[in-house]
């Protein structure tokens, strides 16, 4: 075991190609969702339709679970009631690769 710790094998030698065969095996076939690494920005809850948060600068940012980016961005306009303005939007995609929110900055 301290061999393979310290990783003391010949270069092309058999130890050494398994332990690289398992390194790559583990960064190509461990899926993404088991390290859960999105910002929070781009994270969709099941129980709020809407939801803020801030980006890594301080920005507000606003999660809007709906399928087109305009009824996205008329939905949080409805729901805050006041004029905002618009600076960035960005689609949420699912682990599956489907659309299932977006992601919209404001500017106050």
């Amino acid at each position: 075991m301290k061999k393979y710790l310290l990783w003391s094998f010949e270069r092309g030698s058999r130890p050494y190609d398994v332990i690289c065969l398992v390194i790559l095996a583990f960064i190509f076939i461990t899926p993404p969702t088991i390290f859960n690494d999105r910002p929070d920005f781009m994270r969709v809850t099941s129980d709020q339709a809407i939801r803020q948060t801030n980006d890594d600068d301080g920005h507000p940012v606003f999660v809007v679970q709906v399928k087109t980016e305009h009824d996205a961005v008329d939905r949080l306009k409805a729901s805050l009631g006041a004029a905002v303005t618009i600076s960035r939007t960005e689609p949420v995609y699912d682990a599956t690769g489907q659309l299932v929110a977006y992601s919209i900055w404001i500017e106050r």
